[in-house]
């Protein structure tokens, strides 16, 4: 899955080039905790292990298909409300109107990412400063996901939208107030229509240097953008005239 392909695009390049990557991902709810409602999980982290010259990355990631606040959700304590996150919670709710007018992908994949800093800590690199996570990391897989998408494009597709189409451009990430994990998380992928020029796209970004409290050391958190949703842009939504798309995305005028 993309998450998991996401953490060796975090981490590349390593100092060591002769090590081999094995990623695999966790699709989970993100809020977690041994008391978090509603059914009990125990804490969910990504992490990065070397063994036998493999660099295994195992992630955490969460489809996103509607949206909620911190304050719905009690930071995590409301069960009620963070069952809507699910899949068949939304498809219950009505919270997507089945129209046609909306999108069939998710509008993120919340990842939890091990950061740059940390996967040159267990692969023993001369250094390992937590600069190494500076710049616009999630932004970057995001360009990738959307370069990918465009690549898997049938040419017809691909031809049309790039003569008639208005790209994804990615943005520098952004970091929540406060930075603490509930803001990260009730925080969704920004999507900013900008008429004919197109459509920027940012991602909310948590950090944590291996010198910070144990909780979060070793974690550089992204808001990924889905090549589903890529793909659904180049096909179809992407092709739409700029007037026919309102403030939101998501809100197209009829």
């Amino acid at each position: 899955p993309w998450a998991a392909a996401a953490q060796e695009k975090m981490c590349e390049p390593l100092s060591d080039t002769k090590l081999q990557w094995e990623t695999s991902n966790r699709f989970c709810l993100l809020a977690d905790g041994g008391g978090m409602p509603p059914y009990y999980r125990p804490d969910n982290r990504a992490n990065v292990t070397v063994q036998d010259a493999k660099v295994a990355g195992a992630t955490i990631a969460q489809l996103r298909y509607t949206t909620l606040t911190v304050a719905q959700v009690a930071a995590g304590e409301n069960g009620y409300e963070l069952i809507k996150e699910e899949k068949a919670g939304i498809l219950g709710t009505n919270a997507i109107t089945d129209d046609g007018s909306d999108y069939v992908s998710a509008i993120e994949i919340a990842t939890k990412l091990s950061s740059r800093q940390l996967c040159y800590n267990r692969t023993n690199a001369p250094e390992d400063p937590e600069s190494l996570d500076d710049g616009d990391h999630c932004a970057a897989i995001n360009q990738a996901a959307y370069d990918m998408a465009m690549s898997t494009a049938s040419s017809a597709a691909r031809a049309r939208f790039q003569k008639s189409g208005r790209p994804m451009k990615m943005v520098s990430d952004r970091k929540p107030t406060p930075p603490a994990g509930p803001w990260w998380i009730w925080n969704y992928l920004q999507y900013n229509d900008k008429g004919t020029d197109g459509i920027e796209i940012s991602s909310w970004y948590a950090f944590y240097s291996l010198s910070a409290p144990a909780y979060g050391a070793g974690n550089h958190y992204c808001k990924l953008l889905s090549p589903a949703r890529a793909l659904e842009w180049i096909y179809t939504d992407g092709l739409r005239a700029a007037s026919l798309v309102g403030p939101n995305v998501d809100d197209i005028v009829v």
